[in-house]
């Protein structure tokens, strides 16, 4: 009799210390997530708000950086980083001193985290482009990025932004 007690007791415990285990491992990789949305978040700021390309790339860049961005490597895919660096450096060169991003949403999971910004290339004309931006971290540095562009204004719809502004060029349901 006090051996079956003593076998229900352990399942017992080992069932709680398994729960315990499962929502230890949930906390982990939800500061996971809020750490990774944090790093592409400072990353995209330092460069295209602050401009400063080298200090974003040797904060936030890990080894074997990946771009698959075409316009910016000439070797989408491959692990080339000091290329990268110098395209968005360039990239960054030719944008007027007032350019900037204005976030409007993340989503993140694990390793990998996606942003919504409007590129404001120059508030005098309007002339801004609609981004989408995806990230993948390994070790809290960003190791891979994508990403897609729509000129704002060339399709219906309008997306509100932190002020309640509309964001012209994207479309989302109400």
């Amino acid at each position: 009799m006090r051996h079956r007690i003593l076998i229900r007791a352990l399942g017992v415990c080992s069932t709680i210390m398994a729960a315990s285990g499962c929502a230890t491992s949930a906390l982990l990789e939800q500061e996971l997530t809020k750490t990774n949305t944090q790093t592409v978040l400072a990353f995209e700021a330092t460069v295209y708000n602050k401009h400063q390309v080298q200090q974003a790339f040797e904060h936030y860049i890990g080894a074997g950086f990946v771009e698959h961005d075409a316009r910016l490597v000439a070797d989408p895919g491959s692990a080339d980083g000091p290329a990268a660096e110098r395209a968005y450096r360039t990239l960054i060169a030719h944008e007027p001193p007032d350019a900037h991003r204005v976030f409007l949403r993340s989503i993140a999971q694990g390793q990998l985290v996606a942003t919504q910004s409007l590129w404001d290339l120059d508030s005098r004309t309007g002339n801004a482009v609609s981004v989408v931006d995806i990230y993948r971290l390994r070790e809290g540095r960003i190791v891979e990025h994508w990403d897609v562009l729509d000129a704002a204004g060339q399709r219906g719809g309008a997306v509100r932004g932190p002020g309640g502004d509309a964001v012209p060029g994207a479309s989302l349901p109400p």
